[in-house]
């Protein structure tokens, strides 16, 4: 059974969600319009609760978490501090640590900061912290990420949103268009569009977004302490099986899984798939 509950990390009114008893795995979604806790990680907050203690919190501006009062984007390195503080104030010791997308970032950055708190660490298809090519080959990730996270317009009505997400996997069922629902209408409720719609340089121009792993996460990777999982989609335009396998080269405790029929959120498309290779991790 999933339960929702808050607490201040820091002042920060925080929101999280959890499900089951054991072992603590902490989820950490991505960014973008409506992502949150529960709607990112509900196959994995049903699907792992029999073993695990399953906790995917929300991020700030994120969810129900506190929004900043300036009503600001903070990016991947700026959500870092709050998800530290989150795992501190549950007591939290060498836990699980797993992220999607931005979320991968955060993951591994706080692995790299506090690696105390992590003893394995999981990486789900994420362009922002894998590496780019230099070359030719980024303009088409680039493009589709340009794409797919595009806020020029207006805001999409709830049908509209959720249309897209039903094109845009592959294993698209109840249980997660009921998170999807909750997560759209909790967002167009916080102004969440509108944060989007104003976001700094560094975020929207790709050349500049790479740097902010340059600096913050691949100079460290050697000595990464946790044992690193990473699981990728073959089929994500958004970012390439042969980044997620660079990265992996780039770790040297870590185990690379590339996935067949997934797109950029792989722990839904394929989510037996990832819970199994989760599991089978922890023998």
């Amino acid at each position: 059974m999933i339960t929702e509950h808050r607490i201040s990390v820091g002042g920060v009114e925080t929101s999280y969600c959890e499900s089951g008893a054991g072992e603590s795995i902490v989820f950490l979604h991505g960014a973008g319009f409506g992502a949150e806790g529960k709607s990112s990680f509900v196959r994995q907050l049903n699907g792992l609760s029999d073993q695990f203690r399953v906790i995917a919190v929300d991020q700030r501006h994120f969810g129900r978490t506190d929004y900043p009062a300036d009503g600001k984007y903070i990016n991947r390195l700026g959500r870092v501090d709050h998800v530290i503080g989150f795992i501190e104030e549950l007591g939290l010791r060498q836990i699980t640590l797993v992220g999607n997308s931005e979320g991968a970032f955060v993951a591994a950055r706080v692995a790299i900061v506090r690696p105390y708190l992590v003893s394995k660490l999981v990486l789900l298809t994420a362009n922002s912290v894998s590496p780019a090519f230099g070359d030719d080959r980024d303009e088409a990730w680039a493009q589709a990420c340009r794409q797919a996270y595009d806020y020029s317009g207006p805001m999409p009505s709830e049908e509209e949103y959720l249309a897209a997400w039903r094109k845009s996997t592959r294993a698209y069922d109840q249980d997660v268009e009921d998170a999807k629902r909750e997560a759209y209408r909790r967002a167009a409720s916080r102004g969440q569009w509108e944060i989007f719609q104003n976001l700094p340089e560094e975020e929207t121009n790709l050349r500049l977004y790479v740097l902010l792993q340059q600096e913050c996460i691949f100079p460290y990777l050697d000595r990464l302490q946790a044992q690193t999982l990473i699981i990728w989609s073959k089929n994500d335009p958004t970012v390439t099986p042969e980044q997620g396998l660079n990265l992996a080269k780039l770790i040297r405790n870590s185990d690379f899984h590339l996935l067949n029929d997934a797109g950029h959120a792989i722990h839904i498309d394929q989510s037996e798939a990832v819970n199994r290779l989760i599991r089978q991790w922890h023998r």
